[in-house]
């Protein structure tokens, strides 16, 4: 198992991507990594369970920040 948190990970995948210089539609199909995905999700049953301690909500709490931030970018790329 990873010891990076989820947060680090989906912010170090977000920001190799964008010191790329995507275009607009690589920027639309991005999607976080498996390991991102896992984790995040592992989060999530914890937190329906009432088992976070504190580390974990934090991280889980960068995890919904990130997401929203590629929401965003998205929503925005889109419109335009």
């Amino acid at each position: 198992m990873s010891t990076v948190p989820a947060w680090s990970s989906l912010f170090d995948e977000l920001a190799t991507l964008c010191a790329g210089a995507p275009t607009p539609e690589m920027i639309l199909e991005f999607r976080p990594s498996p390991s991102s995905i896992d984790r995040a999700n592992r989060l999530l049953e914890m937190s329906r369970n009432n088992a976070l301690d504190e580390d974990s909500r934090e991280e889980l709490e960068q995890c919904e920040q990130a997401e929203r931030l590629v929401r965003l970018v998205k929503a925005r790329l889109r419109a335009n």
